[in-house]
């Protein structure tokens, strides 16, 4: 039993100090390289890539239904955002939720679900919060 104990402590030391996962959430909504989560209300949904390869960029792209609304943001915290029906996509089936209170995080990206809404930052703390009443710039 010592011996395991000794292997378990050891694994976490090595992993904490080669800070081997990218990925971290408080819900599970990351795989390594990639989030997609709707908030409670499912009218909010989000996706991050970061380091997908084959030519994917790495962003976050959050979306409304209600109003439909939608918002990319890359790594350096710019975003664009789009109005109309045409700038939504549809989420995956199966597509789990982020709790209010809670975030997902992705290499430089970091969305915090809220009752108000969603508000997704990069690590120089710049980002954008999307709600129904629309877009605003954080940081």
């Amino acid at each position: 039993m010592h011996r395991a104990l000794i292997v378990a402590i050891g694994t976490i030391v090595v992993g904490w100090c080669v800070q081997v996962p990218q990925a971290t959430a408080e819900n599970p909504v990351c795989t390594a390289t990639w989030c997609s989560f709707f908030l409670p209300s499912h009218n909010i949904g989000c996706e991050v890539s970061y380091q997908r390869g084959s030519g994917i960029a790495d962003e976050t792209y959050c979306q409304t239904e209600q109003p439909p609304q939608s918002v990319r943001m890359s790594t350096n915290g710019v975003f664009k955002s789009c109005t109309g029906p045409s700038c939504l996509g549809n989420a995956g089936q199966g597509t789990p939720t982020l709790a209010y209170g809670l975030s997902a995080s992705l290499g430089p990206f970091t969305c915090r679900s809220a009752p108000s809404g969603v508000t997704c930052t990069v690590t120089s703390g710049r980002g954008f919060s999307l709600s129904n009443a629309g877009v605003t710039s954080v940081g």
